[in-house]
């Protein structure tokens, strides 16, 4: 790691990297890498994929850096880009299946059980994907990042009940897809 870089905040560094900085943005890339690559792997379910994602996100990111308003942490605006991907990337994954796609899964249920199990995730996938943005965001920091109502609550800046709203119009419109498939 170069000393400099390191030393300096997230937001210097978003500064330094507008400026055409290279060396900034690539230590932001080293302090956020494993966070977006586990954010994107929660979503996709597979390494190889997430990996995709994560390179994607940071290069969206890069492009996008002059439109960096800093009113959300960094963590969190890169949160947003790669959760965003990482949806694309499952839907894309859901259009253009083969058995290769599922191919790093374990075997060990019968074809028809697995042929069900994979119709489901994919399911709930969809049900997750179709949610608006806002309430997308806070159903997958809760359920699949297991963050409390409040560490929701700071990270997207909005209030606490506001949260607790958008999550159980979150859940019921999950529910209702899902029930709509059973």
């Amino acid at each position: 790691m170069n000393g400099v870089a390191s030393d300096r905040t997230d937001q210097e560094l978003v500064e330094a990297a507008r400026a055409g900085n290279l060396g900034a943005f690539e230590e932001l890339v080293r302090r956020h890498e494993r966070f977006v690559f586990g954010a994107a792997l929660r979503i996709v379910k597979n390494r190889v994929v997430a990996e995709d994602v994560a390179q994607e996100t940071f290069f969206a990111a890069w492009k996008a850096i002059g439109t960096f308003r800093g009113d959300a942490q960094v963590r969190s605006w890169l949160y947003r880009i790669a959760t965003n991907r990482a949806l694309n990337a499952v839907t894309r994954q859901r259009e253009f299946a083969t058995e290769e796609t599922y191919i790093d899964r374990p075997r060990t249920a019968s074809a028809e059980e697995e042929a069900i199990r994979r119709v489901g995730v994919e399911e709930l996938g969809s049900a997750v994907a179709q949610l608006p943005d806002a309430l997308r965001q806070v159903f997958i920091l809760r359920e699949e990042q297991g963050l409390s109502y409040e560490e929701i609550s700071a990270r997207l800046g909005i209030p606490l009940n506001t949260v607790r709203t958008r999550l159980r119009r979150a859940r019921l419109a999950v529910a209702d897809h899902l029930e709509e498939w059973r």
